[in-house]
């Protein structure tokens, strides 16, 4: 060993030493991925049921709005207000069909996707709607 206790080279050391170091690092590396590989598939786990849960929401929401379009032409001709009610009630009931129909053959990452693709095309009514929107939740929050 030298006079500065900071200059040192391997050789000081015993050959245990370094190999001992050699394999606790090993150990740290396997460790390591071991955890890795469990919040990956922790991750995962949960990734799929929130997808599940998400799905069957998507599909009881398109469920309902069937059932209420369906509703709404069964009734239609018992509204009153003349054939201009009964028209509009029917068109009405047609789009909500429209809208089940859309839930159930898309997932949410398509719909995100087309939901930005109309946001780019239309940029200034989308401001104008999420404007809205908010303005419609912060009135309903009170």
């Amino acid at each position: 060993m030298s006079g500065d206790p900071m200059n040192f080279d391997d050789r000081e050391f015993p050959p245990k030493t370094a190999e001992n170091f050699g394999a606790g690092l090993e150990e740290v590396k396997d460790r390591v991925s071991d955890l890795t590989a469990k919040v990956r598939d922790k991750a995962g786990q949960v990734a799929d049921t929130l997808s599940g849960s998400l799905d069957q929401q998507r599909n009881s929401a398109a469920d309902g709005l069937a059932r209420a379009a369906s509703t709404m032409h069964q009734k239609a001709g018992s509204a009153p207000g003349g054939p201009k009610v009964v028209n509009l009630t029917h068109s009405l009931a047609d789009s909500m069909e429209t809208t089940a129909s859309f839930l159930r053959d898309h997932d949410f990452s398509q719909m995100g996707k087309e939901m930005m693709s109309v946001c780019r095309r239309y940029p200034t009514q989308s401001i104008v709607a999420a404007l809205a929107v908010g303005f419609l939740v912060g009135r309903s929050r009170r």
